[in-house]
Parts: structure tokens; C-alpha cells; sequence
């Protein structure tokens, strides 16, 4: 063994299937949790769980301690540019874009379950955990 802790940038809706009890992401959160494997985050991901409709302050701050506990990738202009590029050639909603281009530039594993997605994006490994 290596002693390389591989490392995923976690989707949004993976942090939404986690939130909601889904069985299929327990695995990776599980191997989080151990120190098997470390979770990454685009800021954007932030956002966009605290904007979850009829989210409550509790939910709101396990969510903010669950992040605060994972690797946050900042937007860098490498990242801005690619996240630029990928929207430019594949109009992709700049969400995903942002997403993509934060796992392409730090050399993540994506873990999502819409690999549809960002299956254009040329280099970025996908894991969808919904596969089978």
C-alpha cells in the first residue's frame, strides 16, 4: 500500500442522498467518516444545500458541520477558466461546470449520480454509486 488516501469531489446530490437516508451513498460517506478516503467540495456545493427548500436551521448546521469536516477546492482562476471552457464547448449549466472543472483541475474522482452530465468532459473520472 502506497499510502495514498484517494480523494472525491462529492456532487451536490450526493450530499441531498446522504441527507435524505439514501442507502446507496452510505458507503462513501462511511469510508469518509473512517479516514479511508477524503471528501472535496466545491464552494458552489455550499450554496446550493443551504438554498434546499424548507431547510431548517438544524439541517442547515449539520450541513455546515458535515463540510467544514471535508476539503473545500477554491476557485482558483485555473479552475474559473477550465469551469469557463467546459460551459463554452459543451454548454454545460455553470454549476456543473464549476463542479467538473474543480475535480478535472485538483485530479478528483467526481462521485455523482448524474454521470450523464458531465460525461463530455474529457479526463474527469466519474463514479456514480446509484451503477450497481
Amino acid at each position: 500500500m502506497s499510502g495514498t488516501v484517494e480523494t472525491y469531489l462529492l456532487d451536490t446530490n450526493i450530499f441531498i442522498y446522504f441527507f435524505n437516508g439514501e442507502t446507496a451513498v452510505r458507503d462513501i460517506f462511511d469510508k469518509l467518516f473512517s479516514g479511508e478516503i477524503v471528501g472535496a467540495y466545491c464552494p458552489l456545493t455550499w450554496v446550493e444545500l443551504l438554498c434546499y427548500p424548507g431547510l431548517v436551521e438544524d439541517e442547515a448546521t449539520a450541513i455546515r458541520e458535515l463540510l467544514q469536516s471535508l476539503e473545500r477546492v477554491e476557485l482558483t482562476p485555473e479552475i474559473l477558466d477550465r469551469a469557463a471552457q467546459i460551459r463554452q464547448v459543451h454548454r454545460t449549466p455553470l454549476p456543473d461546470a464549476l463542479i467538473g472543472a474543480c475535480a478535472l483541475e485538483r485530479g478528483y474522482t467526481l462521485f455523482t449520480r448524474n454521470t450523464k452530465d458531465f460525461a463530455c468532459v474529457e479526463g474527469l473520472v466519474l463514479v456514480d454509486p446509484f451503477a450497481g
